[in-house]
């Protein structure tokens, strides 16, 4: 992890990471992990996006129209398997988001919420249908988290 590329990410959405984020970067890079929720999973094959300088870029090709909130909602994994998201969500708490997933085939885009509805209000409703939380904070999501041992 380049301390440059995480400063740089972290100006351009206007927030500081938790550090329990960046200490789980930093020990399981490239590492893959099933979401487990009552000893079941939930999702497989979740891979957390790279602190890199193609981050930004990243995010705003593959999430950006379906995020409800692309400057405080932050997308840092996704799943092979299923094509879901998950999101740090710094709207509510900036010292410490919760996490949101966001069922990329339940997700609509904002130009068609926007051509669905009358109002941009109305269309942001829509939008925030996309995303769901499923931890309060980093900590609590990662403590979901199993290493995928089929890779």
């Amino acid at each position: 992890m380049n301390i440059a590329d995480i400063t740089s990410i972290q100006d351009h959405y206007g927030v500081v990471f938790p550090q329990e984020y960046l200490d789980f970067q930093q020990t399981n890079s490239g590492s893959s992990f099933n979401l487990m929720e009552s000893g079941e999973v939930m999702d497989w094959q979740i891979r957390f996006s790279v602190l890199d300088d193609q981050f930004i870029t990243n995010n705003i090709q593959m999430v950006d129209e379906v995020n409800p909130d692309p400057k405080r909602i932050i997308p840092i994994a996704w799943s092979v398997s299923s094509g879901n998201n998950y999101l740090l969500d710094y709207r509510k708490h900036s010292a410490s988001p919760a996490v949101l997933l966001m069922d990329h085939e339940e997700a609509i885009v904002r130009e068609d919420a926007e051509s669905e509805t009358d109002t941009l209000e109305e269309a942001q409703r829509l939008m925030e249908g996309n995303v769901r939380e499923i931890a309060d904070s980093f900590a609590s999501f990662i403590a979901k988290l199993k290493v995928d041992q089929a890779l």
